[in-house]
């Protein structure tokens, strides 16, 4: 899959309105030309009246095809751009590829017609949301490592991988990686858990030290139809 990443700035105050706009109406429209929603977050701590949304399309093709059909679906031009558009401050877009030991979430055709799915119920979560620049051919070094060893630490103090992507298209040698945890105890008891794991400094740290140029992190919230790690 490829993934169409998004980070818009809103207006002071705007995020719950936007995010039931996208919950009402530019979800709906997306989902029924094929797009797979990878994931909807808003910023909490960081920058704020950040919004960002990843949809997953399976390849190029699929994406043009794709936007053009939401694009000119009337419901879009006629209900949800009248509605969102007003809301934003300024928009960032990126394509995206994903790592092998990304979570890829069903699209709304995989899951039951009746109720809503697991993983589209409303929950408690936070997220390090965290986006790294790497100095060029760094990448796939990291991601080694991230796969090989970062991974199974955090897995065993129960911090669970949301995202995984790396820049294709925009911002080249960036990679966001995304972490969700329980609750906020989670988040600062899980984070001091792998600092003071031995094979964190002992084994990971070696492995990706020089090869980071700058390192920005958010903290972010979900909203109840944003996927989430079973």
């Amino acid at each position: 899959m490829i993934y169409d990443y998004r980070m818009y700035t809103l207006k002071p105050g705007a995020t719950a309105d936007y995010r039931a706009g996208v919950k009402e109406i530019g979800l709906p429209i997306r989902q029924r030309h094929g797009v797979t929603l990878a994931g909807w977050y808003w910023s909490e701590v960081g920058a704020l009246n950040q919004v960002v949304h990843i949809w997953g399309y399976d390849d190029i093709k699929h994406m043009e095809e794709a936007k053009h059909a939401f694009h000119t679906d009337p419901e879009w031009t006629g209900k949800y751009v009248p509605r969102a558009q007003p809301l934003v401050e300024s928009q960032k877009t990126w394509t995206m590829n994903s790592s092998g030991f990304c979570p890829i979430y069903p699209a709304i055709g995989d899951v039951p017609a009746d109720g809503t799915p697991e993983f589209m119920k409303k929950n408690n979560m936070v997220f390090d949301f965290r986006v790294y620049t790497f100095k060029p051919g760094g990448i796939p070094a990291y991601m080694a490592a991230a796969g090989e060893v970062a991974l199974p630490i955090r897995a065993r103090h129960g911090i669970k991988l949301a995202g995984w992507y790396y820049g294709d298209v925009g911002d080249l040698n960036t990679v966001t990686h995304i972490w969700a945890y329980e609750d906020l105890k989670h988040f600062k008891e899980g984070k001091d858990a792998v600092n003071a794991d031995p094979e964190w400094a002992g084994s990971y740290l070696p492995r990706v030290r020089g090869l980071l140029v700058a390192q920005n992190t958010y903290l972010m919230n979900t909203s109840e139809f944003g996927p989430v790690p079973e």
